[in-house]
């Protein structure tokens, strides 16, 4: 699986919309999914909800232990089960079919993720996350950026006013351990691309 084929679906999916700009002349955009500690959803409906007895639906995920499992089997894009690893600096989950990606999560305040938010987070990442996708970093002459190779892929967004960094990479692929890269990387984005991503994170209401 090339680099191109493990995000490309992911990128596909993060909408470029609007016109609105900030205060400093970026172009404000947004993905097409959000997501809570109750649902995750994109403009063509709720993708997943939070049920009543813990389980999140359409699929029917659920925690087991470390493990995120669904009770029918073979459900849709989630591979069996999915392990879930916390770090002291975010999250880590490893799908049980070596065809699906590796995401890692980490954070760059170096704490912690909301374990209420751990379920929805990777449903989010599966249906395209929004932001700053940095990719195999360019121009290749600028040895400041991370340097990523084929099928290792890296986007940084905001959540709860918190900056993360997702690293999503090909099983055995050899990628750089997953940290955040820092604001400088970012900041390089943001005037390169002249935009910034609205946060795939709903704020409460």
């Amino acid at each position: 699986m090339s680099r191109l084929h493990l995000i490309a679906s992911v990128v596909a999916v993060a909408v470029m919309t609007g016109c609105a700009h900030d205060a400093e002349g970026h172009q404000i955009r947004t993905g097409n999914v959000r997501f809570d500690a109750h649902s995750v959803s994109s403009p063509d409906g709720t993708v997943a909800t939070l049920n009543s007895d813990g389980t999140w639906g359409p699929y029917r995920l659920h925690r087991v232990g470390d493990q995120i499992r669904s009770d029918f089997a073979g459900a849709a894009g989630y591979y069996g089960y999915v392990q879930v690893d916390r770090l002291p600096n975010g999250v880590m989950y490893t799908p049980s079919s070596y065809s699906a990606p590796i995401w890692t999560f980490v954070t760059e305040d170096g704490k912690p993720l909301p374990a209420d938010l751990e379920i929805p987070l990777y449903l989010a990442a599966r249906h395209g996350l929004g932001g700053q996708w940095v990719s195999i970093w360019s121009p290749a002459r600028d040895f400041r950026g991370p340097q990523l190779v084929a099928d290792c892929g890296l986007v940084l967004f905001e959540m709860e006013g918190r900056q993360v960094a997702g690293w999503v990479a090909r099983q055995g692929a050899q990628c750089p351990v997953p940290n955040y890269p820092g604001r400088e990387l970012l900041a390089r984005l943001i005037y390169t691309r002249n935009e910034v991503w609205v946060s795939p994170l709903r704020p409460l209401p």
